[in-house]
């Protein structure tokens, strides 16, 4: 996905999506867990970056599980 075509999310779709707070998304953005940026005094972040910090998330929790015994 290009710049041009990525979908650009607010903090009321992303605490939607999590379950948590509003709040809780600025947090986030303040303390730099999520990629975000501002425009004007409200916070977005893109789906891709988004996307980037669950597919690695993921990653690591698969590559610390035990082996599989079949």
């Amino acid at each position: 996905m290009n710049g041009r075509d990525d979908k650009i999310l607010g903090v009321e779709e992303l605490a939607g999506f999590f379950g948590v707070t509003n709040q809780t998304i600025w947090r986030w953005c303040k303390a730099g867990k999520i990629p975000a940026f501002k425009i004007g005094s409200q916070w977005k972040i893109r789906q891709s970056d988004l996307n980037k910090i669950i597919n690695q998330k993921l990653t690591r929790k698969q590559e610390q599980l035990p082996p599989a015994l079949f």
